[in-house]
């Protein structure tokens, strides 16, 4: 098919169904322009290549602003040209200017569905289903074909670490960009690999909670204790922990507490009244 198969203009009465509801099952790139604009002129041809290069993996939508000025001003559009990408009907990146092809490439890659994505979701259904054996086949070999891709590399660690393949699972993660492990589901998956390793050898939950008692500067036992507080689903206990360690030693094991936390706060959601209420006493004790 051509691109023009894929290209489409818009306007005030069938925004709604070719826009918004289009994004709920792909991306839609929405390109605001106006026939007097150069910029715009000069955008069009890399757009109508990009939308025939990708085969329908995004809709290409025009938007006429002189033809459609109450729809430009309701979509926020305050020059020209402006992409808006959107999906599940809300506008999820933007852009102001004619950029070159190359950076249009990358913004519709971080919303299109790639093999990477099909692969990656194949496999985590599987482990969904319960076939743990079967899931790390299919992520190893997503891995080995996809070693980019962020969302495959931190699923395969996890179930390597569920396997009770340890070391593999830190070699796998520590593959990853550092950015990647310091944020979301890396962050998380970071505190729970060091978790594991600092677990390994340890004694018993008594003899830790008796050497905190005894030592409350022991902060190799609070890291422990926070460690078992989290594996068993008690938030707050861990966060209590961690503060303690934070305060008599904020660098302790590469500023393991402060991590950890924020990888608490991102498992909770940031709006979580424990990650509101320990936010707060993390950056009073830090800053």
């Amino acid at each position: 098919m051509t691109a023009a198969n894929y290209i489409f203009d818009a306007t005030a009465d069938n925004f709604a169904e070719l826009v918004i509801e289009n994004s709920r099952r792909g991306p839609v790139l929405v390109n605001f322009w106006a026939p007097w604009a150069g910029p715009c002129l000069k955008l069009w041809p890399t757009l109508e290549k990009l939308a025939g290069d990708y085969g329908g993996r995004f809709l290409l939508v025009n938007v006429n602003t002189d033809a459609q000025k109450q729809l430009a001003r309701e979509q926020g559009v305050n020059s020209l040209p402006t992409l808006k990408v959107y999906r599940h009907g809300r506008i999820v990146e933007q852009i102001h200017g004619a950029e070159s092809e190359t950076h249009l490439r990358g913004l519709i890659d971080r919303h299109v569905v790639t093999e990477a994505d099909v692969a990656h979701a194949r496999a985590v259904r599987a482990w969904r289903e319960g076939s743990l054996d079967q899931a790390l086949a299919l992520l190893a070999k997503a891995h080995d074909a996809h070693p980019q891709h962020a969302k495959t590399t931190i699923d395969y660690s996890k179930a390597l670490l569920q396997s009770g393949a340890l070391q593999q699972a830190r070699e796998v993660f520590a593959a990853l960009p550092a950015a990647e492990r310091g944020r979301g589901a890396g962050a998380i998956l970071a505190m729970h690999l060091d978790f594991v390793v600092a677990l390994d050898n340890a004694p018993g939950v008594e003899q830790i909670d008796a050497n905190i008692g005894s030592d409350p500067t022991d902060l190799m036992s609070r890291y422990r204790r926070a460690a078992l507080h989290l594996f068993a689903d008690e938030y707050e206990d861990a966060l209590v922990q961690l503060l303690a360690i934070l305060e008599r030693d904020a660098s302790f094991r590469n500023s393991a507490a402060s991590k950890a936390m924020n990888a608490v706060f991102e498992l909770l959601g940031h709006d979580h009244p424990l990650s509101t209420r320990y936010r707060v006493l993390m950056n009073g004790v830090l800053f």
